[in-house]
């Protein structure tokens, strides 16, 4: 079966049955011209991917089922909490936004403290809003994975844990053979220094970003590939400049 006909038959864009094949959960075979060819086990893969999916878990839990990793009912146990939380979540946020249309007040003359007081009040009774921490913990990770990796889709979101933990270590592998092939030996303490000087493209990295963040306004691609651009621009820097101790180290 062909991708087109599958999209079809569960009513899914191609780019989703990539996603979950790109994340391991299906494995079509290749015929002899390189297409993939999805088989009837294939398509009740997905359709299960699809069920566990609305049904709100993850892909990290859905691969866990598959290898066995998890039971069912711990996941399901798990998923239902989360989901109890986001509805009392929802429920308040909900209220809240009911509460301001009612008022109807204008950007100028909003009066942030009696809605303040009003959550406050709220959550003394148990009712809970959008966790505004969730969203700075993700916008953190996201930071991380953009200096460290690139498991990042043009926005800056994550889409693939595992790709950006491969290209972390990669990243990192050849700063540590860097550093030792300058320092001629192979041990831990060049080793150390390499993990050292991946630090410092990093932090490197954080303070050439302004100069990206200025031309990104008017070229937003710029922005959208900044992370990436640091890193490159910086790792370059590092380079030059390792090249040029060594020279001189070697000349004296």
């Amino acid at each position: 079966m062909t991708i087109k006909e599958v999209e079809e038959l569960l009513e899914v864009p191609r780019a989703t049955v990539r996603f979950y094949e790109k994340e391991g959960l299906i494995n079509p075979q290749r015929e002899g011209n390189r297409y993939r060819d999805y088989s009837a086990e294939d398509v009740e893969q997905l359709k299960k991917i699809i069920i566990f999916r609305k049904a709100g878990l993850s892909v990290s839990d859905i691969a866990d089922l598959f290898d066995g990793a998890k039971q069912i009912d711990a996941v399901l146990e798990e998923n239902l909490a989360n989901l109890r939380k986001q509805m009392e979540e929802l429920k308040g946020s909900i209220n809240l936004c009911k509460k301001i249309k009612e008022d109807s007040p204008e950007i100028d003359s909003f009066n942030s403290e009696v809605y303040w007081n009003y959550i406050e009040e709220e959550e003394k009774k148990g009712n809970a809003f959008i966790d505004i921490a969730k969203e700075l913990a993700y916008e953190e990770k996201k930071i991380i994975a953009r200096h460290l990796g690139w498991g990042i889709d043009r926005d800056g979101n994550i889409y693939n844990l595992k790709q950006c933990v491969i290209s972390t270590v990669f990243v990192l592998g050849l700063y540590v053979i860097l550093e030792c092939v300058l320092r001629k030996g192979w041990n831990l303490g060049n080793a150390f220094y390499g993990i050292i000087q991946l630090i410092v493209v990093i932090s490197m990295g954080n303070i050439i970003e302004l100069p990206i963040y200025i031309i990104g306004k008017k070229y937003p691609w710029v922005t959208r590939r900044k992370g990436t651009i640091s890193v490159i621009i910086a790792s370059l820097i590092l380079i030059v400049v390792c090249t040029l101790h060594y020279l001189a180290r070697h000349q004296l």
